[in-house]
């Protein structure tokens, strides 16, 4: 049977809960649409999302501001110099850059060649996705043959980069006392909280020709959050042991 992963509510930032579960209710939406309970669980979960959203828009407004826009355009441009690189060795006549061109551009693809148009979080976890697979050998030789090694090496420090500053400052707005949000997230974080379970429920109860692919985009969404968390209690224990 396949397993739904946990969500922690309680250490997700504000703004990662509003993502994740607007992220959660556009699975819904699209692959679930046919069951009329999940649809209305999702039609009373929006209103509460929309107060946060508009809430952090108000926030954001004084706090996520010109550094981490800044840093977000710098991985952008790191990520796109090295798409267009490699794309550079689509026409090479040399039979090892074409098989190195070959399994890098592939993986690009695989990624997404745009994804620096998707917001934060999502960006961050395709990043973390394609560094994952091109720290392995057979990447790392492929980028050495086309000279690719330091251009690598600079889209995973700009992503670094982005990352502490934007889980730092993340972290600062929700320590804070924010009225309006902290009222918004009361009311959304038992709904997130009950809505895995139910979608547990539903796994259980399908019948063994039932489309549950829809279970891997919601782990997805999960895991993007909580490497999140882990990253910044990890920070912490460093900070905490210096």
């Amino acid at each position: 049977m396949k397993i739904l992963r946990n969500l922690s509510v309680t250490k997700a930032t504000h703004s990662e809960l509003s993502e994740v579960t607007n992220n959660y209710l556009g699975i819904i939406n699209t692959h679930l649409c046919d069951d009329a309970f999940l649809v209305a669980v999702a039609n009373h979960i929006k209103p509460k999302l929309e107060k946060l959203r508009t809430a952090l828009a108000a926030v954001r407004t004084n706090n996520l501001v010109d550094e981490v826009i800044a840093l977000d355009q710098v991985r952008d441009h790191a990520f796109i110099l090295f798409r267009d690189m490699i794309q550079a060795f689509e026409k090479t006549d040399d039979p090892q850059e074409k098989e190195a061109f070959t399994l890098l551009s592939e993986l690009i693809e695989k990624v997404g060649t745009t994804l620096y148009t998707e917001g934060y979080l999502e960006q961050s976890g395709r990043l973390e996705t394609l560094f994952q697979e091109m720290d392995k050998q057979e990447y790392q030789e492929a980028l050495a043959i086309l000279g690719l090694t330091p251009r690598y090496k600079k889209l995973k420090k700009s992503e670094q980069g982005f990352k502490a500053i934007y889980t730092d400052r993340l972290e600062e707005d929700t320590k804070k006392d924010y009225p309006t949000i902290g009222q918004a997230r009361a009311e959304l974080t038992p709904l997130i909280n009950d809505l895995i379970p139910t979608l547990r429920n539903v796994i259980r109860v399908a019948d063994q020709d039932t489309d549950l692919s829809w279970v891997a985009l919601i782990n997805e969404q999960t895991d993007t959050v909580m490497t999140q968390v882990a990253a910044r209690r990890t920070r912490k224990e460093k900070t905490d042991v210096e």
